[in-house]
């Protein structure tokens, strides 16, 4: 059974357990060229530390016996932040994916979170990266409100629609291998619209890996204070390693 590591800058690591879904308690916005803190990184869903995470050098590692046999879902968190007409809230991260041995699927996303304790019901975008059979072009999510489904998913558990199809990636898609890459979001808010810009691209060898580009005229949320990550087991990977995260709201 291969070990699945996952490394990943942070000030802060908190692990939660399985709870019943409870509404975020509003917080006053941040203002515009505000750096925003990241902290509270967790395996949602579990109920214990035998993941992790543990921090190492300025580093959040999730590992363990058995990691890499099944798919997992990590979120962090920051301060409640509003986008206001003509902001823009940013956010760039390195990912490394070492001893990759096939294809499978990465998917990272900007949320409202619902819940600390699991990831549903969040509002928000989420983007494809890597190979997934029902999604060959790639695809960009945005969450419906009121949805029941994890906050990766088009669908709930009950297979009831939990988010809408903004585009596929304009670059197309290609497989994950072993290298660093460079994820971006931007979400920019004019005329009540979100227009969304997303990628991720090849560092150690330039090359688009996906691309999206879309404008959500309906936004469930304007507000944001969730990061989260999904990895589909069957890409099985020996190591992942995020750094360099950064997070900020510019604009007037």
């Amino acid at each position: 059974m291969k070990k699945y590591l996952l490394i990943v800058l942070s000030l802060g690591v908190t692990n939660f357990g399985w709870a019943q879904a409870t509404a975020p308690i509003p917080t006053p916005a941040m203002s515009a060229g505000t750096d925003l803190p990241v902290s509270g990184w967790c395996v949602m869903g579990a109920k214990d530390l035998k993941f992790g995470p543990k921090e190492e050098g300025g580093k959040i590692i999730f590992t363990g016996e058995g990691f890499g046999a099944k798919g997992h879902s990590f979120a962090a968190f920051f301060p409640l932040t509003e986008i206001g007409e003509g902001q823009t809230l940013k956010m760039r991260a390195n990912v490394r994916f070492v001893g990759v041995a096939t294809a499978g699927s990465f998917r990272y996303g900007l949320f409202r979170k619902l819940s600390r304790d699991h990831g549903g019901g969040w509002l928000g975008y989420c983007a494809y990266a890597g190979f997934n059979q029902f999604w060959p072009k790639g695809a960009l999510l945005a969450r419906f409100p009121g949805n029941n489904g994890d906050f990766s998913g088009v669908k709930d558990s009950k297979g009831q629609e939990a988010a809408r199809i903004l585009g596929d990636s304009l670059t197309g898609i290609r497989t994950v291998k072993d290298g660093a890459y460079v994820v971006v979001w931007s979400l920019k808010k004019s005329g009540g619209a979100i227009e969304i810009e997303s990628s991720m691209d090849g560092a150690d060898v330039p090359t688009p890996m996906v691309r999206y580009s879309a404008k959500d005229s309906t936004p469930a949320t304007s507000s944001f204070d969730a990061l989260g990550f999904m990895i589909h087991e069957v890409l099985s990977a020996d190591s992942i390693e995020f750094s360099d995260i950064s997070l900020k709201l510019q604009g007037p």
